[in-house]
């Protein structure tokens, strides 16, 4: 799915305001959109952390000789 964006315009930038000072509602489908992406920024990171975590448990230090 790509989501297309609208012309970055000074306008475009002062709704962007609008919505983010709650003046204006965002569309409902919209709201879903943010949601979602939410939810796949929270997965994404947990992973990369438990990724991580996976990789330097299994690292032991070597005694020096």
């Amino acid at each position: 799915m790509i989501i297309r964006l609208g012309r970055l315009t000074p306008g475009y930038f002062r709704l962007l305001q609008r919505q983010v000072a709650g003046e204006v509602q965002a569309q409902p489908q919209d709201r879903a959109v943010n949601q979602i992406a939410m939810m796949l920024a929270i997965m994404g990171l947990s992973l990369s952390y438990y990724s991580a975590k996976q990789m330097t448990e299994n690292v032991q230090a070597q005694p020096a000789p």
